[in-house]
């Protein structure tokens, strides 16, 4: 397994310390508390069979257990001409185990303990004696000092190893901080569309996957239209190719079903479908609304130097749940709020609709039309729904006109149509003061102007009419023409299409004819037999 960033720093210092020991020709061991050997000097040849010798490690052994998880303070003589010198391991601040540095003087060398070691190891004696020369070059006197220096180099190797670990909990905790900052920021640029919130769930992910360590990361949501618009009922997955989508998606489910608490995340230890190409745990954090789980927020199958969920990864998906759960509430507020203001704009058009009675439905026809033509020529799915509102208030000015003039079966007179000319002008005044419906004045106010400059209320011809305004121009008059009115009765479809075709670059602009004429008209019959009933004009031709 992977050592963490201070494991690493541990070992950087422990090697350290026993490659200085063995510069100085004092051969090193790491021991445990009790005495147990476990890394041996490197020594080669005869020296290190010497060293290793089942002897010599039962005095060091007894020598190390006899320090009682202590600090050993001045070398310990563990036989003539052979010292011990104690160095403590520390970790949290407290002795988990020694390094042990022998130094050897010439007299060690012929001492019983020297041949009962060289005895045991089956050593040939003078050889060997020959091998550890190099080593044994202390003094009683020497080895004092030598202590005092190997323990000094030790606290500062220590001191050295705090440092590092600082300096790597503090590059942590500041990774953490860029991460998180940089994915609220990337979440943070995503909430300018409410309106889409399938869409910022999947950045989310995409956002935390691209700097977690896991093979997947998913959200699940409760069934609730009103609560969740957009997302009710899904679940998403950002996720490696070689995920089984089945699995994940349906313990996602299960845990939605289940997470009860809506206070805090938790990690699961064994989560079904987790595990098949990382580490089975699995983190699950709970989106909520006015305290209650209204989706889950997971990830699992975790890879790279450490399997088990960190407290970076649930700090940074909860982070994240921190962000999704309110842009789901603003999106639940935004969905009322929006279906309100149709809802209101529908009510308003009704009323001037019902004004005259040949006109029912005569507004939400003449945004159908409009939008499905916007939608044709190519203009972008929030500018198509700006379309479809600018037609269904473009009539709105309707309501300064009498309705004797607006339902006069007869000829208007110059004095009736010009006050019909008015409705344009008449609309545009009364939604000038409606911050929301700024964008779509232009197609109020000029939706009568024509290609030719022969409308009304300006006057205005081609490119200086607004482009609102010229795709309701063409959808308000087909279906002026498609619909039974107080003077006329409903023209046969094919007479109204070749009419549309033949004021193509007189009264409509040119380029959007043919697109106009390419439209699927079979909701738009539904919406007129609607308003008006089976026998609504159109007869054979329709």
């Amino acid at each position: 397994m992977s050592r963490t960033p201070n494991e690493h720093a541990e070992s950087v210092t422990a090697g350290r310390l026993r490659e200085r020991c063995r510069a100085v020709g004092l051969p090193v061991w790491r021991c445990l508390v009790d005495g147990t050997v476990v890394e041996h000097p490197t020594t080669r040849g005869l020296a290190g069979l010497w060293l290793g010798a089942g002897m010599i490690e039962r005095l060091m052994g007894r020598a190390v257990h006899a320090w009682r998880g202590e600090d050993p303070g001045a070398p310990m003589r563990l036989f003539d001409g052979c010292w011990l010198l104690g160095m403590p391991e520390r970790v949290a601040g407290r002795i988990a185990g020694y390094h042990v540095a022998m130094a050897l003087s010439h007299e060690a060398l012929y001492s019983e303990h020297f041949l009962a070691a060289c005895s045991g190891a089956q050593l040939d004696a003078p050889a060997t004696r020959h091998a550890l020369e190099p080593l044994a070059r202390h003094t009683a006197a020497s080895v004092g000092d030598l202590g005092r220096l190997m323990r000094w180099m030790a606290a500062d190797l220590d001191e050295l190893a705090g440092a590092t670990r600082g300096l790597s909990d503090f590059t942590d905790a500041l990774t953490f901080s860029y991460e998180t900052i940089d994915l609220l920021y990337a979440l943070g640029r995503s909430m300018s569309r409410p309106e889409r919130p399938d869409v910022f769930v999947r950045r989310a992910l995409v956002s935390l996957q691209s700097v977690l360590d896991f093979y997947w990361i998913g959200a699940a949501f409760i069934d609730d239209d009103r609560m969740l618009p957009g997302v009710s009922g899904t679940a998403v997955l950002e996720h490696d190719a070689r995920i089984d989508t089945y699995s994940v998606e349906k313990a996602l489910r299960r845990m939605l079903e289940t997470h009860g608490d809506p206070e805090g995340g938790e990690i699961h230890e064994s989560f079904p479908g987790a595990g098949a190409l990382g580490g089975p745990q699995a983190y699950c954090v709970p989106l909520t609304r006015s305290g209650r789980v209204i989706g889950v927020l997971a990830a699992g199958d975790k890879h790279g130097d450490d399997p088990q969920v960190s407290t970076f990864d649930t700090g940074l998906i909860d982070a994240a749940a921190c962000q999704i759960s309110p842009f789901l509430e603003t999106t639940a507020l935004y969905a009322e709020q929006h279906a309100m203001f149709m809802g209101t704009l529908s009510a308003l058009t009704s009323a001037i609709d019902a004004k005259d009675p040949y006109t029912c439905g005569h507004s939400a026809r003449v945004a159908y039309l409009a939008a499905a033509l916007a939608q044709r020529v190519g203009l972008d799915g929030d500018t198509v729904e700006r379309v479809h509102i600018a037609g269904l208030v473009h009539d709105v000015g309707k309501i300064g006109v009498p309705e004797a003039v607006l339902g006069k079966a007869g000829r208007l007179t110059d004095e009736e149509f010009d006050r019909i000319k008015q409705h344009p002008a008449i609309g545009n005044k009364i939604l000038q003061g409606i911050p929301a419906l700024r964008d779509v004045l232009p197609g109020v106010l000029y939706h009568h102007e024509r290609w030719d400059g022969k409308g009304y209320p300006t006057g205005r011809a081609g490119e200086d009419i607004p482009l609102f305004a010229r795709l309701i121009g063409i959808a308000d008059t087909f279906d002026a023409m498609s619909s039974s009115r107080s003077y006329r009765a409903a023209m046969p479809r094919e007479k109204v299409l070749a009419e549309i075709r033949r004021c193509g670059g007189t009264q409509f602009d040119p380029r959007l004819v043919e697109p106009f004429l390419g439209i699927d008209l079979g909701e738009y019959d539904n919406m007129l037999r609607s308003a008006t009933g089976p026998d609504y004009g159109l007869g054979e031709a329709a």
